[in-house]
């Protein structure tokens, strides 16, 4: 029988497989939500989590992936959407929504980001479009192949993004970047 008191969180760094851009301020400050949120509640953040493997290393770097990915545009549509699928009443539940949107983000369309999926972006160690000189193509050797596992830890992250303390992570990080781009801005009125 499992008993909270008795447990130890697994030894594990919340460290995404690719750090978050400078450029997109977002997704920062989403990760660093992210890990101050589990590495303070890790019973909490091991329960999100429904999968047949373990959850170890692999599920938390999983996790802060998807947390850097909701702080770029392609994770702020996907919420967007998702909040809208929320509000409709058409699903039962909002996790309901929440999956129905990752399910549409996620699936494949050549014509859209090259045909990747949302969650090969998300989990590439490496930007897997070359540039080239007349059309941009992938470089398929920077795609990752996606376990089950990897699969099972996103979509429990989709699900949990769709509950209240997620929202409420959302509203604080939305309040950061308010705040970092007012002083951006003041900054810059100053210094001219």
């Amino acid at each position: 029988m499992f008993q909270p008191e008795n447990y130890e969180a697994p030894k594990v760094l919340h460290r995404p497989l690719q750090p978050p851009r400078t450029s997109v301020p977002r997704e920062g400050l989403y990760l660093a939500a992210w890990q101050q949120f589990a590495t303070e509640r890790p019973l909490e953040w091991v329960r999100i989590f429904d999968t047949s493997g373990p959850v170890r290393q692999r599920a938390a770097s999983v996790a802060a992936s998807f947390m850097v990915f909701m702080g770029c545009n392609g994770g702020n549509s996907f919420t967007q959407q998702a909040l809208r699928y929320r509000s409709s009443g058409v699903f039962c539940s909002a996790e309901s929504a929440f999956l129905a949107a990752w399910a549409i983000e996620n699936r494949r369309i050549y014509w859209i980001n090259h045909g990747l999926r949302a969650i090969e972006f998300l989990l590439s160690r490496d930007y897997p479009i070359d540039q080239g000189h007349f059309k941009d193509r992938v470089d398929w050797k920077k795609v990752p192949a996606i376990s089950m596992d990897d699969v099972d830890i996103v979509e429990s992250m989709v699900a949990w993004w769709s509950t209240k303390t997620a929202e409420l992570m959302r509203e604080m990080v939305e309040a950061q970047f308010k705040a970092q781009e007012a002083s951006l801005r003041a900054q810059q009125r100053e210094g001219q």
